[in-house]
């Protein structure tokens, strides 16, 4: 029973570690090693480059809720494109679960959402990023941006 109990909780905690969003920035340090530049104070960034990626992550509350990932090879002032085999296995290894549905494209980039619908993906074709984002990250965004841009409609002006 030792045994099982242990390995349940060995499973448990190499899944937290595994999966980058939802992860504190304690356990992004010791996946990716030492930041290559810090911006905790100031926006809540941690910059990592691990092999031939560069990651991004965005911290809230404590916890990692947006990751972009991208190649820290560049080519005429680009960075290279990530394979789908890599945006694949990116989506399962850096997005919290296993599982990711391809949206129907109504664009040149690709789009997944998790099975959960808590989180969804983007890879942008043209600056080859990967982004994956949890739902509640992506609602305080949208909220953050609406005055900015509701001071502009017409009914605000006559107000």
């Amino acid at each position: 029973m030792k045994r099982i109990l242990s390995l349940l909780l060995l499973n448990f905690s190499l899944g937290v570690l595994h999966a980058e969003i939802g992860a504190t920035q304690e356990e992004s340090v010791a996946r990716y090693g030492k930041p290559i530049r810090d911006g905790m104070k100031e926006s809540g960034l941690l910059f990592f480059q691990k092999g031939s990626l560069c990651y991004i992550a965005h911290f809230y509350r404590g916890h990692c809720d947006v990751m972009s990932i991208f190649s820290s090879q560049e080519s005429m002032g680009l960075h290279e494109e990530l394979s789908d085999a890599q945006i694949a296995a990116l989506l399962k290894s850096e997005g919290g679960t296993t599982v990711w549905n391809p949206v129907p494209r109504f664009s040149i980039n690709g789009v997944w959402n998790s099975a959960d619908y808590k989180s969804f993906a983007i890879y942008d074709t043209m600056r080859h990023k990967l982004a994956i984002m949890t739902h509640d990250a992506y609602m305080r965004e949208k909220a953050a941006l609406a005055p900015a841009h509701g001071a502009h409609t017409p009914q605000a002006m006559h107000e």
